[in-house]
C-alpha cells in the first residue's frame, strides 16, 4: 500500500488461499459478504506492487536466491517476504546437521539483503517453549545465527489465559539501526483477519516504548522506512504476476 514492490514466498500457504486472505485484509471485511463491491476491490489488489513466488513446501535455496535475485533485476523488488524458514528447508536435512544447514540459509538471505539492497523479512517458527514463559530472542529455531544477522527481530507473543482469551502483542526485542524496543499490544478482528493496536491500549503501548527509550537513553528517532513499509505490506498484500520455479517472472 505504499508502493513498496513486494515478493512473497509462501512456503506454508499456498498462494490461492493466501491472496484470498490478504484481499480479505485488505477490504477489511469478507467480500463474500458484499459481493457488491467485490470487483472494485479486486481491481484495487491488482493494482499494489505485489508478486508471488510459486514454490511451495521445500526448496533448494539457490533456487530461491535466484528468483529473488531475477524479480529484483526485472521489478525492481525491494522488499522479499520469506514465510515460513522450516518450510522452506523441508525435511531433506533430517540426515545432516540441520542447524548447520539452517545458518547456511540465513547467510544467503543475508548476504543477498546487502548485495541487492532489498529487504529481506524472514519467518521462523519458535522453539517449543513453557507456556508460562514469554518468547525471548532466545526462542528462535535454530543456532544464534538467525538473530546476529539479523537488523530487526519482531517476535509475536501469544499468552494464552485459562479464565479468557489470551493476550497478543507484537514485541520489538532487536532493532539494529533505531535502537527502540517495546511492545504493541495486538487486538485480532475476525471479521478482517487483521491485528491492529486496541484503542484503549494506544496510550499504554507508546507508554511503554517511552520508558525503554529513556531508560536506554536513546533519543527518539524516525523508524526506518523499510520496516514500517514491511509491517503494513504483510497485513495488505496482492497481485497479479508470479515467479515460476525457473526464475522467470509471468503477468
Amino acid at each position: 500500500m505504499q508502493g513498496v514492490n513486494t515478493l512473497w514466498g509462501s512456503f506454508e500457504v499456498n498462494n490461492v488461499r493466501l491472496a484470498k486472505i490478504m484481499l480479505t485484509q485488505f477490504a477489511m471485511g469478507r467480500l463474500e459478504e458484499q459481493l457488491e463491491n467485490f470487483d472494485e476491490w479486486a481491481d484495487k489488489f491488482e493494482d499494489l506492487p505485489l508478486y508471488f513466488m510459486t514454490f511451495h513446501g521445500h526448496q533448494n535455496i539457490k533456487t530461491v536466491i535466484d528468483t529473488m535475485r531475477h524479480a529484483v533485476y526485472m521489478y525492481d523488488i525491494s522488499h522479499v517476504v520469506i514465510d515460513t524458514l522450516q518450510f522452506m528447508m523441508g525435511q531433506e536435512q533430517l540426515t545432516v546437521d540441520r542447524l548447520a544447514v539452517q545458518d547456511y540459509i540465513v547467510g544467503a538471505f543475508r548476504k543477498f539483503a546487502t548485495d541487492n539492497s532489498c529487504h529481506v523479512t524472514l519467518v521462523i517458527h519458535p522453539r517449543k517453549e513453557d507456556e508460562e514463559r514469554e518468547l525471548q530472542t532466545a526462542s528462535i529455531f535454530g543456532s544464534a545465527k538467525a538473530s546476529q544477522e539479523a537488523d530487526n527481530v519482531l517476535i509475536l507473543q501469544d499468552r494464552k489465559l485459562v479464565t479468557g482469551p489470551g493476550k497478543r502483542y507484537l514485541q520489538v526485542s532487536k532493532n539494529r539501526f533505531d535502537g527502540d524496543v517495546g511492545i504493541f499490544p495486538l487486538e485480532f478482528s475476525k471479521a478482517s483477519l487483521t491485528f491492529s493496536t486496541p484503542c484503549k491500549g494506544k496510550g499504554k503501548g507508546k507508554a511503554k516504548l517511552k520508558k525503554v527509550k529513556d531508560d536506554n537513553s536513546v533519543p527518539p528517532k524516525k523508524a526506518p522506512t523499510a520496516s514500517g513499509g514491511a509491517s503494513k505490506k504483510q497485513q495488505a498484500q496482492p497481485s497479479s504476476t508470479e515467479t515460476s520455479s525457473d526464475g522467470s517472472v509471468s503477468p
